[in-house]
């Protein structure tokens, strides 16, 4: 062999070996930078799932409220429906009222003959 191609192959080997070792330094930077990605892919799961589960407590607390306020909702118109009839009797004694004062008022019909 030359060593002018022996000069070629020498050259070529040790380029080869930069090549492969720059491959395998990319390759190692590449991996630290994707497990620093996956680290922070994992804490921002973990902040997903917290969010997640105090919107879930924050759902029950406002099916709760709901469930609340249809209780008092209920017991408005129930106050309403009895002051309703409260107000019709009301009346009622008032009408009674006025009618025997009206009588009252009147002179009596055998007098007035």
């Amino acid at each position: 062999m030359s060593p002018e191609l022996i000069a070629i192959l020498a050259v070529g080997v040790a380029l080869g070996g930069m090549i492969l070792q720059g491959q395998r330094s990319l390759g190692q930077r590449l991996d630290k930078r994707m497990d620093g990605l996956d680290k922070r892919m994992d804490g921002l799961d973990k902040r997903m799932d917290r969010l997640d589960q105090r919107l879930d407590r924050l759902d029950r607390r406002m099916d709760g409220l709901d469930r609340r306020m249809d209780g008092l909702d209920a017991r408005l118109r129930a106050v309403e429906a009895g002051m309703a009839e409260i107000k019709g009797q009301l009346m009622i004694v008032r009408d009674y009222i006025s009618g025997r004062n009206m009588r009252r008022d009147e002179p009596p019909a055998a007098a007035a003959e």
